[in-house]
C-alpha cells in the first residue's frame, strides 16, 4: 500500500475524527473564500500559455533547475493568531470563533505533518502545495500519495524563486502566505476525511464548491484540468 499524504499521518486522522464528534462541520456550511493573499499576488502560478507549468521551461526553454529551499523559507516570529483571525472574517459572525479555532488547529496539524515527511519548517513551498493538494483532495474526493506531495512541494519552491510578486513580498507577507496556505490546505483535507466518515451532502457540496474556487484562484484554470501524480502537478488538455 502506497503511503497517502493526510491518510498516512495518524495526527490528522485524530483530528479528524475529533472534529466530526464535536460538530465543527457545521463551521464548514459556508466555506471560506480563498485567503486575501492569493488575490493577485503571488499565484496565478501558470501566467501565460508558453509556460510549461513548473519545470522551469518556458519559451526560451531554460529547462528544470531546483528552487534554493532557503529561498522559500520564511522569516520572523508567529502570527498563527493573527492568520486565522483574518481567514475566518470570511464566515458569518456566529461561527467565526469556531472557525478560528478550527484554523489554528488545522496549523498545528500542518506543522506536525511537516515533520513526518521532512519538509523544511516554514517553508511556503510546502504550505502552497498543502493548499493545492488540500483542495484537489476536496474536490475529486481522493488521496494524494506521499511522494506525489513532495513532488509537488518541489515544484512550487521552483514556482515561487521564479515568482517576482513572492520576491517583493515582505517577511510579514510571506509568512501570512505560509500560515494561510498551510491553514486552509489542512482544513480542507481534514474536513474531506471528516465528510467521509459522516457524510452531509448539503455540506459536501459546498465544501467542493469552495474547493473549486479555491483551485481557480490558485492555478488560474480550470479545475478540472488538475492533476497531481508521481510527477506532481500537471495540466491536461482541455476537451473540445
Amino acid at each position: 500500500m502506497k503511503p497517502v499524504l493526510f491518510r498516512s499521518s495518524a495526527c490528522l486522522c485524530v483530528a479528524a475524527a475529533l472534529w466530526c464528534s464535536a460538530g465543527s462541520s457545521l463551521a464548514f456550511d459556508i466555506p471560506p473564500p480563498p485567503p486575501p493573499v492569493y488575490e493577485g499576488l503571488i499565484l496565478p502560478l501558470f501566467p501565460n500559455a508558453t509556460t510549461v507549468p513548473f519545470t522551469g521551461q518556458s519559451g526560451s526553454g531554460t529547462g528544470k533547475r531546483p528552487g534554493a529551499i532557503g529561498s522559500t523559507q520564511v522569516q520572523g516570529g508567529s502570527r498563527v493568531e493573527e492568520s486565522a483571525r483574518q481567514l475566518a472574517q470570511a464566515v458569518p459572525v456566529e461561527q467565526r470563533e469556531r472557525t478560528r479555532q478550527a484554523y489554528v488547529q488545522a496549523f498545528e496539524v500542518y506543522r506536525q505533518l511537516e515533520r513526518k515527511l521532512g519538509l523544511p519548517a516554514g517553508d511556503a513551498a510546502g504550505a502552497v502545495a498543502a493548499y493545492i493538494a488540500g483542495n484537489y483532495m476536496a474536490l475529486h474526493g481522493v488521496e494524494v500519495p506521499d511522494p506525489h506531495f513532495l513532488q509537488l512541494a518541489r515544484q512550487m519552491r521552483v514556482a515561487l524563486d521564479k515568482s517576482p510578486d513572492f520576491r517583493r513580498l515582505s517577511p510579514s507577507g510571506r509568512r501570512r502566505l505560509y500560515e494561510q496556505s498551510a491553514m486552509v490546505g489542512t482544513f480542507m483535507a481534514v474536513t474531506h476525511l471528516s465528510l467521509q466518515k459522516n457524510p452531509q451532502p448539503a455540506v459536501e457540496q459546498n465544501f467542493r464548491n469552495a474547493a473549486r474556487a479555491h483551485l481557480q484562484a490558485a492555478l488560474n484554470t480550470a479545475p478540472d484540468r488538475v492533476l497531481i501524480d508521481g510527477s506532481g502537478l500537471h495540466l491536461q488538455e482541455q476537451s473540445r
